[in-house]
């Protein structure tokens, strides 16, 4: 994965995908990261490999906004792409072949706003392969590799310390 921001935080990495959880392995600004989500859990880690720490962030939990965006990586309905997202209006512009994938171009317009962004909804995993946001923002998935990850891949990797961000907002040492 590639990711492209407006304010020049670029990033590069792997995504991986099992059933309902997925992690992505992330390098930008000389560091390295990780993101797992679990959404049933609604609960999402990001590991700091250089720290051996990870941060837990439930559903609705804002972090500190640090770099680029990251994407909002999910499955789509094909035929109705928008079927999840009430503020948004979908618009079909064709099907096109984008990074070696079979792809349906979707353009989802704000309700509200001015913000756009083009996806590349790939046929037959119904997944983004490619977006453009109208902030410049950017995102591609190349070289896809369907298959099934190990279960590793999606647990806090032992010997990681959990760090409390309201604990150290609070002058307090992460947590052992």
């Amino acid at each position: 994965m590639t990711i492209k921001s407006h304010g020049g935080h670029d990033m590069n990495g792997k995504v991986y995908f099992n059933g309902s959880k997925m992690r992505m392995d992330m390098t930008g600004g000389g560091h390295n990261m990780a993101m797992i989500h679990d959404m049933p859990g609604k609960v999402s880690y990001m590991l700091m490999p250089e720290q051996k720490m990870y941060m837990e962030m439930r559903a609705g939990q804002n972090m500190m906004q640090r770099g680029p965006k990251m994407p909002d990586l999910k499955s789509y309905d094909p035929e109705h792409p928008c079927a999840s997202e009430p503020d948004m209006i979908c618009e079909k512009a064709g099907s096109e072949t984008v990074n070696g994938r079979s792809t349906d171009k979707w353009i989802f317009k704000h309700k509200n706003n001015s913000e756009m962004t083009t996806a590349w909804v790939d046929k037959k995993l119904h997944f983004p392969v490619k977006t453009m946001g109208s902030d410049g923002s950017e995102m591609d998935l190349t070289n896809i590799q369907e298959g099934k990850p190990s279960a590793s891949l999606f647990e806090i990797p032992a010997g990681y310390r959990k760090f409390d961000m309201g604990a150290m907002m609070g002058g307090a040492a992460p947590q052992q």
